[in-house]
């Protein structure tokens, strides 16, 4: 549960992942290369970042509707080689 800043927080933060994700996605990054490259800026403290990945995954879908739907084990693989490194 949260409160309206709390809401308006999560929001800034998609907007931010969403916005840095089109421009590696249009300078041809992979998923993981943009994840690792995306700075969190004010968001970096929040803890589990390695949900980023999944972010950026589901931002590649927005912009290309034919990049493919990766599966959760694989997002979920993903995750913690993100977190391991």
């Amino acid at each position: 549960m949260t409160d309206a800043q709390g809401v308006s927080d999560v929001r800034g933060y998609l907007q931010h992942i969403r916005a840095e994700a089109a421009q590696r996605y249009e300078a041809g990054m992979s998923v993981m290369d943009a994840a690792r490259d995306i700075d969190l800026g004010p968001y970096a403290d929040w803890g589990e970042s390695e949900r980023i990945v999944v972010n950026v995954d589901t931002a590649y879908r927005e912009l290309d509707p034919d990049h493919p739907a990766t599966d959760v084990i694989s997002l979920f693989r993903r995750m913690a080689e993100f977190a391991a490194a």
